[in-house]
């Protein structure tokens, strides 16, 4: 291998015969190969050399390579990892991954799996990457990653079919730390955007609104909801001058608000959801200026339904959809209320359904002030007080916490407990929010949103404290809001 003689295809030709010669019992070559191979740090210009030569060597001997008699030169390259190289050893490694998956059907998935894993850099380099040649670094091994991806799907077109499955599989859990699972929701969110996006994109959002959920089920907010607060939709961007104001007096606030923003500070979960939700918030801004707005939605709108809709003590991950209406109002801003309505109306959906449709359906109009009084109205009008008779089980559960739950005839309640369990967290005297300008004090009671949640929500600046996400942001959130 180190002999400069050699031509390209020579090289290839030698590459293949070593290869062969495993499977007659000589590994002497063999295993010298292989230890070209292994992670060394600090490299000499002679052995990047040596190593670029040796990978683009196994490019051209891809289809000689088995899974069963090279598994030592499989494993060596499964350790390598673009995020610690230059951009010539990276284009050697992703020339050797893409001509693997070309190959051989019998390693998709193993070139898949490696591309995903530099979704996120090695756990010691985390850090780095908010340094200048941090971000340049990410830069160079992302923009490969995704070009390779795209390349391996021109070749092998069913390759995407294999790469959704893989994505979610080998997603960061909830326990993972927030750059981490920030970043790798990033690329799912780049390639549901991206040249393959019309295959994997009905995966990658289902997938993110399941974390979002799984997040947004752990915070607990007893104890830390504030009187003065506002809702997401009931918030003016001119507010954002308040809370900076707030936000430099901190230390004057009595003992107890100070004690309840220093515990959602320190709140790590919360620091996840915050972080995911202006992702999610920002890629659907970049959905609506691409006119893929109502496409995107259509996918949140069927996760929403599958997995949010009767999911116990959810109660942030509802905003994505919000905000998605907030940029479409006249879109998808009436579709999410007529369909949580139809839901809400339809005797054959399970009673657990069509209450958490109904509870949804009050958080989202008494904030979306972009929907028109008139919609709001006929909804109230045509579909809610028709069907309030059937809520009278549901309203002592508010009513009167301290006595048992029974309907108008004295029946206890039953469907699953959910009015027990799920509806009695949803529906709450300390979550009621007011439509503007209407008078219905019983949708008011069945938001699912606290109302005095959202002024210390979810950023976690040192230097700032604690709000809802779209106020992270404000300048990219939509006027109405």
């Amino acid at each position: 291998m180190e002999n400069g003689d050699f031509s390209d295809l020579q090289l290839i030709h030698h590459i293949r015969g070593v290869l062969v010669a495993v499977t007659t019992g000589d590994r002497e070559n063999y295993d010298e190969l292989v230890g070209y191979l292994h992670p060394k740090k600090n490299l000499n210009p002679d052995e990047v050399a040596i190593l670029v030569t040796t990978l683009k060597a196994l490019s051209g001997a891809a289809s000689y390579i088995d899974s069963v008699h090279h598994e030592a030169l499989l494993f060596a390259v499964s350790r390598m990892s673009l995020w610690n190289y230059g951009t010539v050893v990276m284009d050697a490694l992703l020339e050797l991954i893409i001509s693997l998956a070309a190959s051989n059907g019998k390693y998709i998935d193993w070139c898949l799996e490696m591309l995903v894993k530099h979704f996120v850099p090695p756990f010691y380099l985390l850090d780095s990457l908010k340094q200048e040649n941090g971000i340049d670094r990410k830069n160079k091994v992302l923009s490969r990653v995704h070009a390779a991806l795209k390349e391996i799907a021109d070749l092998v077109p069913l390759s995407p079919l294999r790469l959704s499955p893989i994505i979610v599989q080998k997603m960061p859990s909830v326990f993972s730390k927030e750059s981490e699972i920030v970043m790798y929701v990033e690329n799912m969110l780049r390639l549901e955007s991206g040249a393959i996006g019309e295959i994997v994109g009905s995966t990658m959002l289902p997938a993110l609104v399941d974390r979002l959920l799984e997040l947004d089920v752990e915070i607990g907010w007893d104890g830390m909801l504030q009187e003065d607060a506002k809702g997401i939709f009931e918030m003016e961007l001119e507010d954002v001058t308040e809370f900076a104001d707030e936000d430099e007096n901190c230390d004057s606030m009595p003992p107890s608000e100070s004690l309840n923003r220093k515990s959602l500070q320190g709140n790590l979960v919360v620091e996840k959801l915050d972080g995911l939700i202006v992702l999610a918030f920002l890629h659907l801004e970049s959905c609506q200026s691409s006119d893929r707005l109502a496409e995107v939605f259509d996918v949140l709108l069927a996760s929403f339904q599958k997995t949010v809709l009767n999911a116990y003590k959810s109660k942030f991950t509802q905003f994505v959809m919000f905000y998605a209406c907030a940029l479409d109002p006249e879109g998808c801003g009436v579709k999410f209320a007529m369909v949580l309505t139809d839901m809400f109306a339809c005797d054959v959906n399970p009673p657990i359904t069509r209450m958490s449709a109904v509870a949804y359906l009050a958080s989202y109009l008494s904030r979306a002030k972009f929907l028109s009084a008139a919609l709001v109205t006929s909804i109230i009008q045509s579909y809610i007080k028709p069907h309030f008779v059937r809520w009278s089980k549901v309203r002592t559960t508010y009513d009167d916490d301290d006595n048992d739950e029974v309907s108008d005839s004295g029946s206890e309640v039953s469907d699953d407990d959910f009015v027990d369990r799920n509806t009695k967290d949803m529906i709450d005297d300390d979550m009621m929010v007011s439509v503007e300008g209407l008078d219905f004090p019983d949708l008011n009671k069945m938001s699912i949103t606290p109302k005095k949640s959202f002024k210390y929500g979810f950023e976690t600046q040192l230097e700032q404290c604690m709000r809802m996400p779209a106020r992270i942001r404000p300048s990219t959130s939509p006027e109405s809001l």
